[in-house]
């Protein structure tokens, strides 16, 4: 009979126009509540997810735990909770715009970064990988919740005001609301909240504009993104007049419209039993008919039909009363069990009821519709989606499903959230239990809404993060653990472009570009600093900066520099240059300084620049002229008195700081400033001797002060860039990366110390002025400190990010690594974050890791690895997994990473994947093959010319697989393999220089005679 039914229906709504209004109860709202024309209750909850990754036996545990608070709420009827979810790929471009690319374009036009073609290319790839999702739970409150004293109570009420009320036609009837319903209703919210909370699921609660702004774009998926929004009580509305000709008007003109006239902009129209027509698009619901013999996790679905890219919506509803239903049902399940075919149903019910007697399971009324939709005029592709859509539901947990209603409109209006508690799927009796881990909360979600950085989930789901750490996470600390090849470079380039597109840069000042410095170990961040160099600018270049360290002319470095008009250091340059000394007075073999060293080198310091000013016993600088250009000029041109036969470089510093000369008092300081050398006769000094001539080192019997003398002059012969005024000049440069692979050997105790000086050397060199703090002001001299108080201002609240690379380098390097934990230690106060990448977690050590607060692991090299980064995260069995087995490194689709945060007191876990296009894998790659054919184009046919070649003859960001090919026919034909790898870089470089051979696609499609001749030659 209902079968016949539904078909009549069906037949009936054929190519009819149905109007939409019918399907809305709601008639008011009551706080942040919708109200119902039946006096019932609504409020929506977003769910954005779980913090960590869950497997289903994750899922089915944190269900009990909602199970044991929901219960009693669920047990008789009146209350209900809808699970609604929607996945909609289309949509995945005006999110990407929303959350990430309008803040980037906007940054970027501050800052003058012109990264247009890398953001088009974002914007193009995600928008085809990335899909829009949310998820809400509709909580119901019906009258049945009310004693019979409360319903009559109700009643009273209601009839009181609506007799004080005059006519109001077709505006909001507020009169509706009740404060008792109110009262059993907000309980219910809080209990779902409380519960919510309580298995660490993120759950908003939504005011009513917001739901009812929810509920439209989910009907008309057109209108997804725009400003909408509805009129309520309590807005201010502007009065609508009468018809002329209307004699006695109601009062609907001065009051709130109707909720149903503001929804609904055009009414639907049906095409057969299947097909409904609502606003630009085409529709197909798809009714659950029979639930899952094997109930599994939402995310499960939504994962499967986040990889098929099918936009589709789904609404479960959970009711309560499901004990009456199945004492019904039981005593029916009785009856026919005196037939054997069907015991079998007896059995289930008495399983259901162990299940609540021994469990406390209770049975709830579950029902569950599902719609997809498609472009209007595109049937087949909205077929296609249907079938598939069922297809996937039948297969979580083997379920059975329908595509025809009673009515189709029915069954799509079915998936709408919050206009109406009904549905067209079948009523199932399920334990609660069960039924809890169908709804779609076991997704996990980002902390951030927004972020310069997109990653997405291998569903496709998108995930922001911003590098800026913000107000969530100030303590920013990253460790990236993998071995080579296995994406770290890039995405330490992902997140220092994002860093340079954050709105943290913007500040309260002038936006610049963040203080980026990174020691590195080969050329992993050069393409990084040429993409930031272009984009800027040829007027701009000098901002960001590249160099390869080494112990030649050019390189000098003075590590007892000064900020500009200082004639002392800061107490933090004094603490790096104590040091500094005690590392460079060390036996490569030893780790503990000489007796007395520590005492004696501070003291010596003291005395090195003491005597470089003009007291008694001192030796200042002499001024020479010609050894800096622009000084000289500089003093012809503002006329500068200097002593005619005695002028020294202090007196030039400060006159030139007298006229706001900073940037050539510097270059002038350079030279007022001691060298390494001059520490030997400032260890001689009366002073230092007086303390320290009589103590003797026992080992070698020599006296301090002559080990120390010895070291030093060792130290000029092994590094005599460090015994000269500084010519290594980054001048006004932001970005700063030091490659250190000519000067960081490895292997001998000796090597090892000297990487060790490198590394400390280069982190002086980057951060010097990191650590500015505008209260060390007070240790500058009065003349320049309105100067250094603008500066060191900026600095201070400038976002500024240290990075090491080959962290593993310094593992024999005790003074490195603790200079690196008390950097970790403060550099929240100093506003810095902290990067550290190496092959095995164990090469970061226990102080650095227990401080990180970003973890990111790419790959595992073995077992053991996996194992280790397990134990040490603590991480969840989902999360393990993924260690173990879900990290392949990068591939076409991009290079998939563990993210382990810890954000405001919570651990974040999640496999993301870092998918970036071919024009940006050109420009950050770090393979050597490919950096070398890109480097070839760069200075052919320019930058930008350059990576669009390139990705368009080799879309997946390398040339490595052509490369190898080429070599091993070379290297088959008898050429050495060195001059065979030359070989080919230059002939690929060629064809793609002139489009031919394997770059004839670059040639005009249209001249199809030439493209074969050229492919003849």
């Amino acid at each position: 009979m209902v079968g016949i039914v539904s078909s009549l229906l069906a037949s009936l709504s054929l190519a009819l126009k149905q109007p939409l209004a019918g399907y809305c109860d709601v008639e008011t709202t009551h706080g942040d509540a919708l109200v119902t024309k039946q006096g019932d209750y609504c409020t929506f909850v977003r769910i954005g997810g779980m913090k960590r990754m869950a497997t289903r036996d994750d899922v089915v545990k944190l269900a009990n735990g909602l199970r044991l608070d929901l219960s009693g709420a669920l047990e008789a009827k009146g209350h209900a909770i809808v699970g609604w979810y929607l996945s909609d790929p289309d949509m995945a471009e005006r999110e990407i715009e929303r959350i990430n690319m309008e803040a980037c374009r906007r940054v970027g036009r501050e800052v003058g970064l012109d990264l247009t073609d890398i953001l088009d290319e974002r914007l193009r790839l995600w928008s085809q990988t990335m899909r829009f999702e949310t998820s809400c739970f509709a909580l119901w409150t019906r009258r049945a919740v009310l004693t019979r004293e409360e319903l009559k109570q109700m009643k009273e009420e209601k009839a009181a005001a609506a007799k004080a009320v005059p006519r109001i036609g077709d505006a909001q009837r507020f009169f509706l609301r009740s404060e008792i319903m109110a009262a059993h209703h907000t309980g219910f919210v809080n209990r779902v909240m409380t519960a919510l909370r309580g298995a660490e699921v993120a759950a908003t609660e939504l005011s009513a504009s917001d739901a009812l702004v929810l509920a439209r774009e989910a009907l008309y998926r057109e209108t997804a993104g725009s400003n909408w929004k509805p009129t309520l009580i309590g807005d201010r509305i502007m009065p609508r007049l009468p018809e002329e000709e209307e004699r006695n008007p109601d009062k609907s003109g001065l009051l709130w419209p109707s909720i149903r006239s503001q929804l609904f902009r055009i009414d639907a129209i049906t095409h057969g039993g299947q097909r409904v027509e609502i606003g630009e698009n085409e529709y197909a619901g798809v009714d659950l008919m029979i639930g899952p013999e094997d109930p599994r996790p939402f995310v499960e679905l939504a994962s499967w039909l986040g990889q098929d890219r099918l936009p589709w919506r789904a609404a479960f509803i959970l009711e309560g009363g499901g004990k009456t239903g199945m004492a019904f049902k039981e005593i029916g399940s009785s009856f026919l069990a005196i037939f054997p075919a069907n015991r079998d149903l007896q059995r289930a019910f008495a399983a259901l009821r162990h299940m609540r007697e021994q469990e406390n399971h209770i049975s709830v009324k579950l029902r569950a519709s599902f719609a997809t939709w498609a472009p209007i005029g595109e049937t087949r592709k909205l077929r296609r989606r249907a079938s598939t859509l069922a297809q996937r539901i039948e297969g979580w947990g083997n379920c059975k499903t329908a595509r025809i209603a009673g009515d189709p409109l029915d069954g799509v209006m079915s998936s709408v959230p919050g206009l109406a508690l009904a549905s067209t799927g079948n009523p199932s009796l399920a334990p609660i239990g069960e039924a809890l881990p169908l709804l779609p909360w076991s997704h996990t979600i980002s902390p951030w809404e927004r972020g310069s950085v997109l990653f997405r989930l291998p569903n496709g789901a998108i995930w922001p993060y911003d590098p800026s750490g913000g107000s969530m996470r100030p303590l920013m600390i990253d460790i990236f653990v993998a071995p080579p090849g296995s994406g770290k470079s890039v995405l330490a380039n992902t997140i220092n472009i994002g860093l340079c597109l954050s709105s943290a840069v913007l500040g309260s000042a002038k936006a610049k570009l963040p203080m980026i410095g990174k020691l590195d170990i080969g050329p992993s961040a050069e393409g990084f600093v040429r993409l930031i160099q272009e984009a800027v600018g040829p007027t701009r270049r000098h901002e960001a900066i590249f160099v390869t360290m080494q112990f030649a002319p050019g390189y000098e470095f003075n590590a007892f520099d000064l900020q500009v008009g200082c004639e002392y250091p800061l107490p933090l340059e004094k603490a790096f240059l104590q040091n500094f000394l005690a590392l460079l007075t060390l036996p490569p073999d030893e780790t503990t300084p000489f007796e007395g060293m520590a005492q004696m080198i501070s003291l010596v310091i003291d005395e090195a620049y003491r005597r470089c000013t003009e007291v008694p016993d001192g030796a200042p600088k002499r001024y020479r002229k010609g050894v800096e250009p622009l000084v000289d000029a500089a003093i012809e041109e503002h006329r500068i008195r200097l002593h005619p036969t005695d002028a020294i470089w202090r007196d030039v510093v400060t006159a030139l700081c007298e006229r706001d000369e900073f940037r050539l008092a510097e270059i002038a300081q350079r030279h007022a400033v001691p060298v390494l050398e001059d520490l030997i006769a400032a260890s001689r000094s009366e002073q230092v001797q007086d303390m320290f001539a009589e103590l003797k080192i026992q080992t070698t019997a020599e006296t301090v002060s002559g080990v120390f003398a010895r070291y030093i002059y060792d130290a000029i012969r092994k590094y005599p860039i460090l015994n000269q005024p500084t010519k290594l000049d980054f001048g006004s440069a932001r970005i700063i990366v030091l490659n250190l692979q000519e000067v960081a050997p490895t292997g001998s105790a000796a090597s090892n110390r000297q990487t060790e000086l490198m590394y400390l050397l280069g982190r002086h060199i980057l951060a010097r002025n990191f650590f500015l703090r505008p209260d060390y002001v007070q240790y500058v001299p009065e003349p320049v400190r309105p100067h250094h108080a603008k500066r060191f201002r900026e600095a201070y609240e400038t976002v500024k990010r240290l990075d090491y690379d080959e962290w593993h380098r310094t593992l024999g390097s005790p003074q490195v690594r603790a200079q690196a934990e008390l950097d970790a230690r403060e550099g929240r106060k100093h506003n810095i974050q902290l990067g550290f990448a190496s092959q095995r977690l164990s090469d970061m050590g226990d102080a650095l890791i227990s401080q990180s607060t970003g973890r990111f692991v790419l790959k595992a090299g073995d077992e053991r690895e996996a194992d280790e980064v397990i134990a040490r995260f603590a991480l969840t069995p989902a999360s393990a997994q993924v260690v173990r087995h879900g990290l392949h490194g990068p591939g076409p689709h991009g290079a998939p990473f563990l993210a382990i945060m810890q954000i405001e007191n919570s651990k974040y876990e999640q496999l993301l994947v870092n998918s970036l296009g071919p024009i940006e894998l050109w420009a950050l790659s770090t393979t050597p093959d490919d950096a070398a054919l890109r480097n070839r184009l760069y200075e052919a046919v320019g930058f930008q010319e350059a990576l669009r070649r390139l990705a368009k003859v080799f879309p997946t960001g390398s040339a490595q697989k052509e490369v190898e090919r080429r070599r091993l026919e070379r290297l088959r034909g008898g050429e050495i393999e060195a001059r065979a790898t030359e070989s080919v870089l230059e002939g690929l470089a060629a064809e793609v220089i002139d489009g031919r051979g394997v770059a004839l696609a670059l040639r005009p499609h249209d001249d199809e005679p030439a493209r074969r001749a050229l492919a003849a030659e």
